[in-house]
């Protein structure tokens, strides 16, 4: 069931995500070809463009994380949504995946606009220069492989923590105690609980003992980061839980 409520999510957020991820391509082609160029106002014209989409893609992302999850199971539609035969945690997940995917998506798309920038400014270098380039990446990319791949794990749940932090808080502005006040608490709680995670988190760092680092060349060789990840891991755990809780037992739809 999990399955169906992901295409569901998918193709609801993708009706806006999809048609901005053309935008973005559409105008990056059009800043390559006019970029060597003399017609400077063309060019301002489509940096401009293609700026303002980035912020909104952006700002999107966040407004959709927030509006999937809210209207979908807090408003209206939430009368049908807690009647469909899946589990809470199921809803949750579906809503966090989808967020994540079109947050991986967003990233994909702005490298490869900027890649296509690049590659259209770049009429001076010749073939072989790029096959050098393109050389030396690999080689740095084989030999810090794990790094990068743990950069991009740690990068997927520190986002995947935000976006359950804005669940838990959304959902605790949804107490029946502060009917009045939703919108008020579930932003006053963003807050205190980000606060409350980052005070444990100096709180560990100033009790663990700290070595000299001049010899750690890669993310796994530090304990701090694995404990860091794991810390973070905990993080999205008690998060998800919090949520899954309040909507289980003190879910409010009036």
């Amino acid at each position: 069931m999990l399955g169906k409520l992901l295409k569901y999510e998918l193709k609801a957020s993708g009706r806006t995500f999809i048609p901005l991820y053309i935008a973005i391509l559409v105008v990056a082609v059009f800043n390559g070809i006019f970029i060597n160029t003399d017609i400077f106002q063309i060019q301002g014209i489509g940096i401009l463009v293609l700026t303002s989409l980035f912020m909104a893609l952006g700002v999107l992302t966040i407004v959709v994380t927030i509006q999937r999850f809210r209207k979908n199971l807090l408003g209206d539609e939430g009368y049908l949504m807690f009647t469909l035969p899946v589990s809470t945690s199921s809803l949750i997940l579906s809503k966090c995946i989808t967020a994540l995917i079109y947050a991986v998506l967003s990233f994909i798309v702005a490298m490869f606009t900027f890649g296509m920038l690049m590659l259209f400014s770049a009429s001076g270098i010749h073939l072989p220069e790029f096959l050098d380039f393109f050389n030396t990446v690999f080689t740095k990319g084989s030999e810090y492989f794990l790094d990068v791949l743990l950069f991009l794990v740690t990068m997927l749940i520190s986002y995947s923590s935000f976006i359950l932090l804005l669940y838990t808080s959304i959902s605790m502005g949804q107490l029946p105690r502060f009917n009045k006040h939703r919108n008020i608490v579930a932003f006053v709680s963003f807050i205190a609980i980000n606060i409350v995670i980052s005070s444990i988190g100096n709180a560990i760092e100033r009790i663990l003992p700290h070595k000299d680092t001049n010899m750690i060349y890669h993310f796994y060789q530090s304990p701090h980061f694995a404990l860091a990840m794991l810390g973070s891991i905990a993080v999205v755990v008690i998060l998800f839980f919090a949520t899954k809780y309040i909507l289980d037992k003190k879910l409010n739809l009036e």
